[in-house]
């Protein structure tokens, strides 16, 4: 049996921390110069910094992994999805389209801003998109288990 080494692909989304990060540093500065009429006090400061954290743990960071059995993808606070080689009955590329939503049968995860996602199509016909930029080096991927998968 031919064994492929695994595949890992972890993302920081930078903006968002950034983002938060700035706005927050914003907060500080507007607290200690008590801005505005109503300036903001210790507890929202702190109400934000425990938000902030929150978001920031649970986009802040992507990963996709494909090994022999499964392709995880994970957050660093979600339950990772595992989807098992085994289970999959075909992998294919497509454009993202922003204006459709999920629907019970279709689970969509990403959060880079790219037009390209991964659909995993599931022999129970649920189907699973990834987004990434990186889509074709994913499916190229799951299809090399698919193959020795399907041939044991």
């Amino acid at each position: 049996m031919e064994k492929y080494p695994t595949y890992k692909r972890t993302k920081v989304n930078w903006w968002i921390i950034i983002l938060l990060g700035g706005f927050y540093i914003c907060m500080i500065v507007s607290y200690i110069h008590q801005w505005g009429n109503s300036p903001i006090d210790k507890a929202g400061l702190v109400i934000f910094a425990i938000i902030n954290i929150v978001v920031i743990l649970c986009v802040g960071r992507i990963k996709v992994i494909v090994d022999d059995k499964f392709v995880v993808y994970r957050t660093d606070v979600w339950i990772p999805v595992k989807i098992i080689i085994m289970q999959i009955k075909n992998v294919s590329l497509a454009k993202v389209n922003f204006k459709e939503t999920s629907t019970a049968k279709i689970d969509r995860y990403g959060l880079e801003f790219t037009r390209k996602m991964v659909c995993i199509q599931l022999k129970n016909r649920k189907a699973v998109h990834i987004v990434t930029k990186d889509a074709e080096q994913i499916k190229e991927e799951i299809d090399k288990r698919m193959l020795i998968a399907n041939n044991n």
